[in-house]
């Protein structure tokens, strides 16, 4: 199985809801975080593009929802980061029930890509999300970013920790560490997405 040619992605459009989304007939994978988790960081790497993804540096500004192509039947959904207290309560409660009607309903969903900072534990709002897709037939990649601000040794026991609080859900979700440095880790992100993409495509 080749790699899909992620260096080809560019930015279709954004939107203030999912409610906006047409129907699409290829396959979209959301891309899900708490604020500051390095999402925009992993789509400007995994691209192979600086100005792919803006980058902010103040957390939690970015409301809206970014549609990228990555070829005409695969494109990625990047969510604004979850969980930042500097937008109003009414905003925050629209963003999260756009969010979770998605997760639910989407027909087209078939991947979701969960960013979270390896530095913390599992996050509630983290924990809330994977709830909602267990209902779904959905591949799950759950990336420990930041991997490269911690020792290797804290790194192992942080996937540990974070792998057995995922099993209680008996759900199949793949658990790797991430640094935006390292090629073999964008290389195995890389990976999963285009062995998504060949699955779906060769059922």
């Amino acid at each position: 199985m080749n790699n899909m040619k992620f260096d080809k992605t560019s930015f279709l459009k954004s939107i203030i809801n999912t409610c906006e989304l047409e129907d699409f007939s290829g396959i979209e994978v959301a891309v899900l975080g708490y604020s500051n988790s390095g999402k925009s960081s992993l789509l400007n790497v995994l691209t192979n593009n600086k100005k792919l993804a803006r980058v902010s540096k103040l957390p939690g500004r970015t409301r809206t929802i970014n549609i990228f192509n990555v070829t005409s039947d695969f494109r990625m959904i990047d969510f604004p980061g979850y969980g930042y207290s500097t937008i109003n309560l009414l905003t925050k409660k629209l963003l999260d029930k756009s969010l979770f009607f998605y997760l639910r309903h989407r027909l087209c969903l078939h991947g979701v890509v969960i960013l979270s900072d390896i530095r913390y534990s599992l996050k509630l709002l983290d924990l809330k999300i994977l709830k909602i897709l267990q209902k779904r037939l959905v591949s799950i990649l759950f990336v420990l970013t930041k991997s490269d601000k911690i020792s290797k040794q804290k790194k192992i026991i942080q996937i540990s920790q974070i792998r057995k609080k995922i099993s209680i859900l008996n759900m199949d979700i793949t658990v790797l560490s991430f640094s935006k440095f390292s090629k073999l880790d964008i290389s195995v992100i890389r990976y999963h997405l285009s062995l998504w993409y060949h699955l779906f495509y060769n059922r």
